[in-house]
């Protein structure tokens, strides 16, 4: 079951950074696939499934974020990458909207490796 749930999870997390880089390029180019409906539905269908995900496998391993700093850190820095996504798209400053974007995977970056390494500081340790 465990497996099950880390590679439902895993697969997730891939499709969330797939679609973030994608909308982050159709912005950077002015695409109009930006418009499209389903572009503007399955990333947020895709984050759900990851936070469920997330937190059905947090709960199967009895994992709190209170007794594993690494799981709070990610859950924070989870909260930073929704916000700066957001800002990356609503930004109407074309510098800021690549700085906030390249932020954000940064951030994602440390997510990921704060996953691997069970360490809440990641790289940054």
């Amino acid at each position: 079951m465990y497996l099950a749930l880390k590679h439902l999870h895993l697969t997730f997390v891939a499709l969330s950074l797939i679609l973030f880089v994608v909308r982050g390029i159709w912005l950077f180019m002015n695409s109009s696939m930006l418009g499209k409906k389903w572009v503007k539905i399955l990333p947020h269908v895709v984050s759900t499934l990851l936070l469920v995900s997330g937190i059905v496998l947090a709960v199967h391993l009895h994992l709190s974020p209170g007794s594993q700093p690494w799981l709070l850190a990610k859950i924070i820095a989870l909260v930073v990458y929704i916000a700066l996504g957001v800002a990356a798209f609503k930004a109407t400053n074309p510098v800021s909207r690549k700085v906030f974007w390249l932020v954000a995977l940064l951030v994602f970056a440390y997510m990921v490796n704060v996953a691997l390494t069970k360490n809440p500081l990641g790289f940054l340790g």
